[in-house]
């Protein structure tokens, strides 16, 4: 098995193989909700966006996307510029999901979520890793922890020091890794109703 960890020169194809694994290993999320081609807009704005970050783990040997890693610089910043510059597609593959209102606040919660306090006043940095999944058939091999460790260079060399990463109550798999990663939970909110979200931060040494 050979892995090649890509942060450029995406194809289209890769970038819906990134949604599909998505949609396989994080069924309980919103965002795989949306569907594919929704997904696959989002993914393709954090590869171009100068305020999106991404990383794709290639097996060679099969020639697939096997897992990855996206984020923001600024999580608010990132999804105004989506919305700025992807209105029109954004529309056509984004409405007939959330036709239904449950849908529709979750979207607004989501978009909202950002600017909103924090518990206790928390200040947290507006770098944000948003989604790490690998193919289950490649649990285990290092895959993710690879993919995290890419994620925080691509942080330095964005000049950042430090990142949050929220995680949904009860992902415990999760939590355990990110703990393990050197991250540490520092507050706990609720950005959809009813459902309590972690935040953990990760301080990157120089």
């Amino acid at each position: 098995m050979t892995i090649e960890y890509k942060t450029s020169g995406f194809t289209g194809d890769e970038i819906r193989q990134a949604a599909r694994i998505q949609m396989q290993e994080l069924k309980q999320g919103f965002l795989s909700s949306l569907g594919e081609k929704p997904l696959s807009l989002i993914f393709a704005h954090a590869a171009s966006s100068r305020w999106g970050m991404l990383v794709l783990a290639r097996d060679t040997e099969q020639g697939r996307v096997v897992g990855y890693v996206f984020g923001a610089v600024d999580t608010g910043r990132f999804y105004k510029d989506f919305l700025f510059k992807r209105a029109l597609p954004a529309m056509v593959h984004f409405l007939p999901k959330l036709l239904s209102w449950q849908r529709l606040k979750k979207a607004l919660e989501t978009l909202l979520y950002p600017a909103r306090k924090r518990p206790n006043q928390v200040k947290l940095p507006p770098a944000e890793l948003l989604d790490l999944a690998v193919d289950g058939a490649y649990h285990g091999t290092g895959i993710a922890q690879k993919l995290f460790e890419m994620f925080i260079e691509k942080c330095r060399e964005r000049g950042l020091s430090s990142f949050q990463i929220p995680t949904t109550q009860g992902l415990d798999r999760a939590h355990r890794f990110y703990e393990k990663m050197g991250a540490y939970r520092v507050a706990s909110i609720e950005v959809h109703r009813g459902q309590q979200t972690y935040i953990y931060q990760y301080n990157i040494q120089e």
